[in-house]
């Protein structure tokens, strides 16, 4: 466990509470990544700490996180997860958790190569291309530990992370991936019994981390842009509560495009600055994370930016009474996991 509190006091409001139908981008940059600030999403969400009970939240509801991955594998979740204290793979089996893979296997093509013949040497014998006849042999009894006993459930051995793979193209690739990933979402959903699912109504925040890796990945090529990006992921955010998607906001990815740049921009940097700003204006809230503008310190890692994005007049009466502000602070990662967060001058 960290020697700082898990949620930093000055980014709890933000974290622990994300509004019905909501969606929060997190931008980062090569060395200001955002998967610590995921950590803390899921975290607040999952962890079952007095203090991070929220009122506004009803005690009928449970809340479970789904989390979409195109740039880390499970291993790595798992293991930074586990310095904060929780347990994803035991999340998992209580069917609190599910982590959906889109990195390891979203391109890979399962072909079999087809068995070259054999060839037959002159003056050697045909290959054998029937079975002797021989009588029927007698019953063996299996071996332990090699399949399970009748009556046992393999749910263990089917359960762990859900694989996208990316099939087609345009719309109809991201129409796949979007069932694969609604699939994990409905499993979260209807788990449990008939009795507790009447009594408890099941929230799912859907976490989608490094989406644009579609966008860089296939591009005009295969039909798929900005726009049809942004559609995608407007489908997701239908079936869940809340959203929160992570995306790169690197100055030649964002600037590069715009109308004051120097040079022409590529196909990439249109799309991404044209998905990263679309979404930006459908988000409720924007987490900007970057570097210090003065360089690397040894007590500061970067710079957190937490602002409204273009949906917050549609929830703003949501947040009437909760003690919401635009602010940026800083924040210094430690080497056990923790993170500080800290106003300048602190």
């Amino acid at each position: 466990m960290p020697s700082q509190a898990v949620l930093p006091p000055l980014l709890k409001p933000y974290i622990s509470s994300p509004s019905p139908s909501s969606l929060t981008v997190i931008s980062s940059v090569l060395g200001a990544t955002g998967n610590w600030l995921v950590l803390r999403f899921i975290y607040a969400t999952l962890a079952t700490a007095p203090y991070l009970h929220d009122a506004s939240i009803p005690r009928n509801e449970k809340r479970k996180v789904v989390l979409v991955s195109f740039l880390r594998g499970w291993d790595f979740w798992r293991g930074e997860a586990k310095r904060l204290g929780l347990d994803l793979t035991r999340l998992q089996d209580k069917s609190q958790f599910a982590f959906v893979d889109g990195l390891s296997e979203l391109f890979s093509v399962s072909t079999r190569p087809a068995p070259s013949p054999t060839p037959v040497l002159p003056g050697s014998a045909a290959p054998r291309t029937t079975l002797p006849v021989r009588s029927a042999p007698g019953v063996v009894p299996p071996r332990s530990g090699l399949h399970p006993a009748l009556g046992t459930s393999t749910a263990s051995i089917n359960d762990g992370p859900t694989p996208l793979r990316f099939s087609g193209r345009g719309t109809t690739a991201l129409d796949g991936l979007e069932r694969d990933i609604l699939r994990a979402v409905d499993r979260l959903k209807s788990t449990g019994s008939k009795d507790q699912e009447e009594q408890e109504e099941v929230s799912v925040l859907l976490i989608v981390d490094q989406p644009d890796l579609v966008l860089a990945a296939t591009g005009p090529a295969l039909g798929i842009g900005a726009s049809e990006m942004g559609e995608w992921l407007l489908g997701l955010q239908q079936h869940v509560h809340s959203t929160v998607m992570t995306v790169s906001a690197d100055t030649p990815l964002i600037h590069n495009a715009s109308t004051f740049a120097s040079q022409q921009p590529s196909p990439l940097e249109t799309a991404q600055a044209a998905f990263v700003t679309g979404s930006a204006h459908r988000a409720e809230t924007v987490i900007q994370l970057r570097n210090l503008e003065t360089g690397a310190a040894k007590d500061v890692s970067g710079v957190l930016r937490i602002s409204k994005g273009g949906a917050w007049e549609e929830s703003c009466d949501q947040h009437a009474d909760s003690p919401w502000e635009e602010r940026e602070v800083l924040y210094f990662m430690q080497r056990d996991g923790g993170v500080r967060v800290f106003g300048r001058g602190e």
